[in-house]
């Protein structure tokens, strides 16, 4: 794809996710077009790179819309999640964490601790802490040594929307409570506990999964009909 496509698709991508569009809403190829001052190519390959990703919907004889979630659909996203990778945790604790893991997840720790010394949130905190969050879960997923319970839980944590949003809404607040369950979480898993290991895993997500549903009905994501633009949140807990 070329430079230009790609920025197409970034810039329509960051529109769906901030909120621009709101769920529900049918994408006009012509006025994307002539808002980034392209060809409606670009665009049109770009609505089906997003329809792929599962941002969008393709509807026949009405073209692509953005795809709605409701408060129901996220809470059996988190509900299967919590099942999934309190599994992991409790492999990985019975069978023993790994030299390798273990030097992994305490690096992780310590790194994300460090984050906590940052007295206001942005932009570079929320990176640095959304890379070590999803390395902590992705090192205890791959030394549980099962490649097909890391396929579900990897489809599960991939959806695109909720995947995109939910570190636009937190805050240090909520980087300091998920370090905790964090920090919680490894030395369970590396004392071999692993009935602890899997309830705190399982309550990490249900946790996690409660505040991004706290979060989406204050913006309003899960009422497609209003036709209101879901507010932008950055700095809230999610």
């Amino acid at each position: 794809m070329s430079t230009r496509g790609q920025s197409v698709v970034r810039s329509l991508r960051d529109r769906v996710l901030d909120g621009q569009y709101a769920p529900g809403a049918r994408l006009n190829e012509i006025e994307i077009s002539n808002s980034l001052n392209v060809s409606r190519t670009p665009v049109r390959a770009a609505l089906a790179i997003l329809a792929a990703e599962g941002l969008l919907d393709y509807v026949p004889n009405s073209g692509y819309v953005v795809r709605s979630y409701t408060v129901q659909d996220i809470e059996g996203v988190y509900a299967a999640r919590s099942v999934l990778e309190g599994l992991a945790a409790r492999t990985v604790a019975e069978k023993g964490l790994s030299d390798s893991a273990r030097g992994l997840l305490h690096k992780n720790l310590s790194e994300t601790e460090a984050l906590l010394n940052y007295s206001d949130w942005s932009d570079e905190v929320r990176d640095a802490w959304a890379r070590l969050n999803e390395e902590f879960h992705e090192a205890i997923f791959a030394d549980a040594g099962n490649r097909h319970l890391s396929e579900l839980i990897g489809k599960s944590r991939s959806i695109p929307l909720l995947k995109g949003v939910k570190f636009r809404w937190h805050d240090l607040e909520t980087l300091a409570t998920s370090f905790a369950d964090h920090a919680e979480l490894f030395d369970a898993i590396a004392n071999g506990q692993g009935s602890r290991a899997e309830y705190l895993a399982r309550e990490h997500v249900y946790q996690a999964g409660r505040r991004l549903i706290a979060n989406w009905r204050r913006a309003g994501a899960d009422t497609a009909s209003s036709g209101r633009r879901p507010a932008r949140r950055v700095s809230r807990a999610a």
